[in-house]
């Protein structure tokens, strides 16, 4: 139930701002590819007389779908995140890392903001030693010694070395990382598993990283200046 919950919140509004357009897929011989009264995207030729199509179609039913829902409560997460960062700013509480619905900070909360109730948050680490490389990557050391280390996008984060983490943090450093990704052929009707190279560098794509001594010692905002 627990799960189910989490899905539902997580999950569920953003099924309201689904594209109102249904499409089909199937197999047909060439003799329906050519004579088909559906609105063709794409077509994959699997032999002489077989094709696999994806199409639109026009049906009566549509999706229940509400952009102006799915709007609102990204809106509303927004602005609770906001008040949230507002308040650690004016109580001198430094904010390391924030994300759409957590944060890090260098002394906790007040005990009204962190619980089990809805609306709460929950404190899930306490680090004496992170570092923060860019949305999603992230690793440090908890006080009971216990390693943490996401990266987004890399399935086998927990086997990356915090020292190899921390490394990134020298002005123009990157490494290599190998994971397996699969790959689908539906020509060929197979999925295949293949060794992929992840390149782990820090990101600046949302805030520039501020550099002393070659080292990365804090970020901030970029500033877009617009003339009208």
């Amino acid at each position: 139930m627990n799960l189910i919950a989490k899905l539902l919140m997580n999950s569920l509004y953003g099924r309201f701002s689904m594209k109102d357009i249904q499409t089909v897929n199937i197999f047909v011989n060439k003799y329906e590819l050519n004579n088909l009264n559906l609105d063709l995207i794409s077509s994959i030729k699997l032999n002489d007389d077989l094709y696999f199509i994806e199409a639109n179609i026009d049906d009566s039913k549509h999706f229940e779908v509400n952009v102006g829902i799915s709007s609102a409560i990204t809106a509303y997460s927004r602005i609770h995140m906001q008040r949230i960062k507002r308040y650690c700013q004016e109580n001198n509480i430094k904010i390391y890392y924030f994300d759409t619905d957590s944060l890090f900070t260098d002394q906790p909360l007040p005990d009204y903001m962190v619980g089990k109730d809805l609306g709460l948050f929950k404190l899930e680490y306490i680090f004496k030693e992170v570092v923060f490389l860019g949305p999603k990557i992230y690793a440090g050391i908890t006080i009971n010694d216990n390693y943490i280390c996401k990266i987004k996008g890399f399935k086998e984060a927990q086997s990356v070395p915090f020292n190899d983490m921390k490394s990134l943090l020298i002005e123009g450093s990157s490494f290599n990382l190998n994971h397996n990704k699969w790959f689908r052929d539906l020509g060929k009707g197979n999925i295949i598993i293949k060794d992929s190279l992840y390149k782990l560098t820090p990101t600046q794509n949302k805030r520039k990283l501020i550099y002393e001594g070659g080292i990365a010692i804090d970020s901030h905002p970029y500033k877009i200046n617009t003339l009208c």
